[in-house]
């Protein structure tokens, strides 16, 4: 795909057992989307636990070494991260979890996380940021959806892209199965989704995937959000050019050095009602 020929590849650090070089790199490059879409994932789990009364069961997309569930679950930034994990000593995994008890926690939340560094899910798993962990390419596997709680949200910061329509049908098809398991309560539904992806990638194939599984997906009205600085010039320079070729303007953003993304949420199309106002009051909380 030459999207992802535009950017550089980061798989070496993704495979470490600890992350201190993963938040080195993304703290030289200034990633922090996870801090931007955090309040956006929040106000939608909020408004489920509102409408459900109980723990809501959330699926990370390309988890990593779970970020954003450290970041969800313990009211975290990501320069608190950096601080925690970058000092001269690398935190054993025991100072990491204790370091996790010590922050105040939301017991709301419960994670299950898909990616395909093993090391990385299992640093998640060990120091307790997830209840489950996946080591699948959704590409080419199958999630084994018996293994996973009843999902109300499925969130991805950044892995859309490296993974495309094949991904989401596997996955819409899995949730397919798993809907048809269960004995329904009058208050569950199929899981909602949210993620951003950035400006580069067509989305074309993936709203159609989810038509196809009765879902509707809608681009949020915010902003494009900025993702990461550009690694080097030629980086900058290929996406600039491939976002020219697509026809978009790219004055406001990538131009001044760095990759943005949009953010949608797709629901159930019998929910689409509830999806409109529950992204109006996301929109809103983007806004405070």
């Amino acid at each position: 795909m030459e999207e992802l020929r535009v950017k550089k590849d980061f798989t070496d650090i993704y495979k470490q057992k600890v992350p201190n070089n993963y938040l080195k790199e993304m703290q030289k490059l200034e990633y922090r989307i996870p801090d931007k879409t955090k309040p956006l994932y929040l106000s939608l789990a909020k408004q489920l636990y509102n409408k459900l009364s109980r723990t809501i069961n959330i699926l990370d997309i390309g988890s990593s070494y779970g970020i954003n569930s450290a970041l969800m679950k313990y009211d975290l930034k990501m320069s608190e991260l950096d601080d925690f994990f970058l000092k001269e000593d690398t935190p054993t995994k025991k100072q990491t979890r204790e370091f996790f008890e010590d922050q105040p926690i939301d017991k709301t939340l419960s994670f299950c996380q898909i990616d395909i560094s093993q090391p990385a899910l299992d640093f998640s798993k060990d120091v307790q940021l997830c209840k489950k962990i996946f080591c699948i390419n959704l590409e080419k596997d199958v999630l084994p959806i018996n293994e996973v709680p009843p999902l109300d949200m499925i969130i991805a910061t950044g892995c859309i892209g490296y993974i495309g329509y094949k991904a989401f049908s596997s996955l819409l098809e899995s949730i397919k199965k798993q809907d048809s398991d269960y004995s329904k309560s009058l208050s569950q539904t199929n899981p909602i989704f949210a993620f951003s992806v950035l400006r580069i990638f067509d989305m074309e194939k993936i709203q159609k995937t989810f038509e196809d599984y009765g879902y509707s997906i809608v681009k949020s009205n915010l902003k494009p959000i900025r993702q990461r600085r550009f690694s080097d010039p030629e980086e900058k320079h290929k996406t600039v050019s491939l976002l020219h070729g697509k026809g978009i303007d790219t004055k406001k953003f990538e131009d001044h050095g760095y990759f943005y993304a949009d953010f949608y949420v797709a629901s159930p199309k019998k929910i689409e009602p509830q999806l409109t106002i529950m992204l109006q009051k996301m929109e809103r909380c983007a806004s405070c």
